[in-house]
């Protein structure tokens, strides 16, 4: 699902930019009918999900800790996305952010669901 080679671009702009450590998050931005998305966060919690409010306005943009490592970022995406399509729910993006903080958070993109 994430390409490589944007992977490992963001993982060398993450390493240079002195406001990511050894970890990071992962943003998921999930889109689907309030059940869904609800049922989802359930399974979400239990692996370090933060953010995980909004379902009855479609959207939720949860966010996951993960070790600065590709592998590992690649796993989380994996299982997170596994997840979301077991519940009937869109995965739009997945950006890779230096905080939980939204506000204070630099990131970069590792996905775009080309779904309309």
């Amino acid at each position: 699902m994430i390409d490589d080679l944007l992977l490992k671009n963001a993982l060398a702009k993450a390493a240079s930019s002195g406001t990511f450590g050894d970890s990071a998050w992962l943003t998921f931005y999930l889109e689907g009918p309030t059940v869904k998305l609800e049922s989802l966060v359930e399974s979400l919690v239990p692996i370090g999900g933060q953010n995980l409010d909004g379902a009855e306005g479609g959207f939720v943009y949860a966010k996951l800790p993960v070790a600065l490592q590709s592998d590992d970022i690649k796993q989380l995406a994996s299982r997170v996305c596994s997840l979301a399509t077991q519940h009937g729910v869109n995965v739009g993006l997945i950006d890779l952010d230096s905080t939980e903080n939204v506000a204070n958070s630099k990131f970069f993109t590792l996905y775009q669901s080309t779904h309309e």
